[in-house]
């Protein structure tokens, strides 16, 4: 029965959303629903949330070794996820779409997917509406089971419904993007065009010799070329 129901829930997340490799308030970075629409941690109920998920320090026991997350991000990158154009692994956080503190699972591809340091949406803000679903939880305010299918349908959803709108970036006096205060990433990308010196929030590159004014018509800064 319990098999019954994680089927029934899983097949419940698959709908179809907008995807795109760059990160922005119109266009927020979500998973590929059909290739993670979010797996369940089979031992975490809503009876024995008090002595896993709402315990401190519960998630590092959980947590997978970085070897099977680094390696399994390559494999994304060069399949499913190889639409980012970006094979570069310390340009994205392997992430758990639903959580390790909400009750994800810790290990099933379905729940882990190469999400975007850069961007206004990208993994630093989504870290936010995890921690947020997580008290949330632990303090009764709204269910298990409530927080696993916000967060699993749509992530971003679940922060603007939660947390507030997100701004968009906008370009500050010294010319670096910024998202809640966020600097943009500097990364370094053998797949960026030759000269480019940073990507626009929109997908286009800037050939600036200088951070101020980068991308300014363009979105803001993705991210600046190390």
């Amino acid at each position: 029965m319990r098999n019954i129901r994680y089927l029934v829930f899983i097949a419940s997340l698959i709908t179809v959303l907008p995807i795109s490799p760059v990160a922005n308030a119109v266009n927020p970075i979500l998973p590929i629903p059909s290739v993670t629409p979010g797996a369940l941690n089979s031992d975490v109920t809503q009876a024995n949330i008090n002595s896993t998920i709402c315990v401190s320090g519960y998630t590092k026991t959980i947590r997978p070794s970085s070897s099977y997350t680094t390696g399994l991000k390559r494999e994304q990158l060069a399949g499913a996820y190889s639409f980012y154009h970006d094979s570069t692994t310390g340009d994205f956080e392997e992430d758990h779409l639903i959580s390790l503190e909400i009750g994800g699972s810790p290990s099933d591809p379905k729940n882990l997917w190469p999400e975007p340091y850069a961007g206004a949406s990208g993994a630093r803000l989504k870290d936010k509406i995890e921690n947020k679903l997580h008290a949330l939880v632990c303090s009764g305010q709204i269910s298990l089971h409530t927080a696993q299918l916000t967060i699993a349908k749509n992530w971003y959803s679940a922060y603007q419904k939660y947390i507030g709108v997100v701004s968009s970036y906008s370009s500050g006096t010294s010319g670096t993007s910024t998202a809640n205060n966020v600097k943009a990433p500097v990364v370094s990308s053998g797949t960026w065009p030759d000269g480019a010196t940073g990507k626009c929030v929109d997908g286009t590159y800037s050939y600036s010799a200088g951070h101020r004014g980068m991308c300014s018509r363009h979105g803001g800064v993705a991210a600046f070329r190390s």
